[in-house]
Parts: structure tokens; sequence; C-alpha cells
């Protein structure tokens, strides 16, 4: 077994780096999306659905609740199979994040603005994982 000084930038972007934060945006992504369904929960909790949720009474096409939970598994499967293009899938990812929540701002602020939040996670999450590949 071969030792690699850690004082190199290619040892720190290189393989001894990558299995970690691959995990760590992985469990962040899976953070991502359980903190959307609190989100689905609560709106619906307090009378101000999402527009994606619809109201309880006219709900949405249950293809339209999948919406913002498909774009956060999009981001977690570009975590677990890293490409040159994974940084464009993540950043794609949040700005899909950003105009979920734009829909909410007129109708229900407080979603609206939890939303932002989990789209400025999904941003954090994306350029941390950008910083950690070579």
């Amino acid at each position: 077994m071969e030792l690699v000084p850690l004082g190199t930038l290619d040892s720190v972007n290189g393989a001894i780096a990558q299995q970690p934060w691959r995990t760590l945006a992985s469990v962040s992504w899976i953070g991502i999306l359980l903190c959307q369904v609190a989100v689905a929960i609560s709106s619906r909790n307090i009378g101000k659905s999402a527009w994606w949720l619809g109201p309880e009474s006219n709900p949405q096409f249950p293809l339209v609740w999948a919406l913002p939970f498909a774009i956060t598994i999009a981001g977690l499967v570009a975590t677990q199979r890293p490409r040159r293009y994974t940084k464009f899938i993540h950043l794609g990812c949040v700005l899909a994040l950003v105009g979920v929540a734009l829909g909410d701002v007129s109708n229900a602020p407080g979603v609206a603005l939890l939303e932002f939040v989990l789209a400025g996670i999904a941003l954090l999450v994306s350029l941390v994982s950008l910083a950690a590949r070579p």
C-alpha cells in the first residue's frame, strides 16, 4: 500500500476525497427530499397548500405532486453517478426548485420561503460537491 502525500491538491481532489463528498452530498439531497415532504405536509395542515399540491378539495394531478420530488431525486442520482455534466444537472435542479418556489410566492408566501430555503441548501450542496470533484 502506497502512502499518498496529503500536501498536494491532487490528493485532496482525487480518489481519497471523492467518496466522502459523494456520501455527504447524497445525505444532503436525501435531507432536502425529507424537508420537501415536511413542507408538503405542513402546507396542507395550515390550509395554504403549495401550488403543486393544490387545495384539498381539488388536488393537482399526482404527476404534478411528484414534480419537486423528482427534481430532488434527479440531483441525488446525479450525485451517485458523477460525470462531467453532473454540475449542470445539480444547477438545473436548483433552478427548477427555485421555479417551484416562485409558483407559491403570491398564494402561500410562507411555503415559498421554505421552498426557497431548500433551493438555497441545494445550491450550497452543489457548490460544495463541485469543489470536491477534480
